[in-house]
């Protein structure tokens, strides 16, 4: 057992232990943002090597800030994703299923079995990728949500709240999710 020191609820047994791989998986989605990421920070750069032949003091900050943000989604998320990832351990019990660290034996997040709507595991032919339990965040973020000037009508880097993130061996990972009465649905890239 991974985690000794965790409390589980009364009755919980765990029917599996994963522990993502040292590595990430790429959907669709995540290759569109990669590719708009590099495209802001080639725009930022090129704005922020202009903004020194303008006396305009508050356009040269403001290209700094966006030289900034666009270095962190280019390259800096995937460094503190990365961290994050290889801290963290997934349990499935017949409760719940956990986002827990490792390191400190302590729950992230969980979900209770009864709460999950639908659960999505996007994988490659070799069964390495995501699973997801609701619905994917898009690339742009959902039609139904208010307007946010973050959020929609632009690129939407909103992770999924719940999902165990480079996991391999996904179709040894499903059968528990069908013996316990969830149904998966399975995207292949």
């Amino acid at each position: 057992m991974l985690l000794t020191k965790m409390i589980l609820d009364t009755n919980e047994i765990i029917k599996k232990e994963i522990l993502p791989r040292k590595s990430f998986f790429f959907n669709t989605t995540e290759k569109l943002r990669i590719v708009f990421s590099l495209f802001y920070l080639a725009v930022s750069f090129f704005l922020l090597l202009n903004s020194k032949k303008l006396d305009f003091f508050m356009f040269q900050i403001i290209t700094i800030i966006m030289f900034c943000s666009a270095l962190y989604i280019s390259f800096f998320r995937w460094i503190f994703k990365y961290f994050k990832v290889m801290n963290n351990c997934y349990l499935i019990t017949n409760q719940r299923i956990i986002i827990a660290n490792k390191t400190k034996d302590k729950i992230i997040k969980y979900k209770k079995l009864n709460e999950i709507d639908e659960i999505n595991a996007e994988m490659s032919g070799r069964f390495f990728g995501n699973i997801i339990f609701g619905e994917p965040e898009g690339v742009f973020g959902r039609s139904d949500e208010p307007f946010s000037l973050f959020n929609r009508s632009g690129m939407s880097f909103k992770e999924d709240e719940y999902a165990f993130l480079s996991v391999e061996n996904i179709n040894e990972i499903i059968p528990v999710f069908e013996e316990l009465g969830l149904k998966v649905t399975k995207t292949f890239y």
